[in-house]
């Protein structure tokens, strides 16, 4: 039996920790995309000395997702998902236009790592991808990408950073259907994290089962892709 593979960006900790932790448990191989040094990771990864492999990955440097890429391949000859799930959210949520700053570059941050990012890692990782056999591509977005559903005043830069990464996953999607490929636009949940917050609703484990369950589904032509971690469909 052939060893499935997965690569999961921004794993040091929150959703990405529980997903690597989740794949490594259901037997794949599992390329931990690792930014900063969290413990948690690298305990991880002793547990799973055979199975689990950091690699260091910045998605806002070229050079660093190009090294990631090569990383893999020359372990792998292949790669069946890729789960981009990096993200980062530094704007003060309470701020109205008139006092958002234009000037302290955290416009352009969010928008660097939640949407280029993937945009990068998914166009270096594509000719792995394209020798897997699950050829499933993951971009963990948010509601707060929906314009159909949005409630909000304010949050500029994370929400407008979402509804980049819906877009540039539709357009991978018309691009890649074609070649066998699925693509995801998933809502994790509101989870407890470092940019969730302690009074979250879900455990991040929570989410990271729900997606997994995702990955082995049956996909079928037209079916959705913008939904929840739990499957439920969301309006662009």
């Amino acid at each position: 039996m052939i060893e499935k593979t997965v690569f999961i960006t921004g794993a040091d900790k929150g959703l990405g920790f529980s997903l690597a932790q989740k794949f490594a448990h259901e037997g794949f191989h599992v390329f931990a995309g690792q930014y900063g040094a969290e413990t948690n990771l690298q305990t991880l990864a002793e547990r799973f000395p055979q199975t689990l492999t950091l690699v260091p990955l910045d998605v806002t440097s070229m050079d660093s997702v190009r090294r990631a890429a090569e990383t893999v391949s020359k372990l792998r000859p292949s790669l069946d998902i890729l789960i981009n799930v990096a993200g980062v959210h530094v704007e003060d949520t309470t701020v109205p236009v008139e006092q958002l700053n234009m000037t302290d570059g955290h416009l352009e941050h969010e928008m660097d790592v939640n949407a280029y990012g993937p945009l990068r890692v998914t166009q270096q990782f594509l000719p792995l991808l394209r020798k897997g056999e699950a050829k499933l591509l993951i971009n963990v977005s948010s509601e707060a990408g929906s314009i159909a559903d949005c409630p909000r005043d304010r949050w500029f830069s994370y929400c407008m950073s979402k509804a980049a990464l819906n877009m540039q996953s539709k357009i991978l999607e018309n691009y890649l259907t074609p070649d066998g490929f699925k693509v995801l636009v998933l809502h994790p949940g509101w989870m407890r994290t470092d940019m969730g917050g302690p009074e979250a609703d879900i455990h991040p484990d929570t989410s990271a089962e729900g997606i997994f369950g995702l990955t082995v589904k049956d996909w079928q032509p037209g079916d959705g892709m913008f939904m929840d971690y739990d499957g439920s469909p969301r309006r662009w």
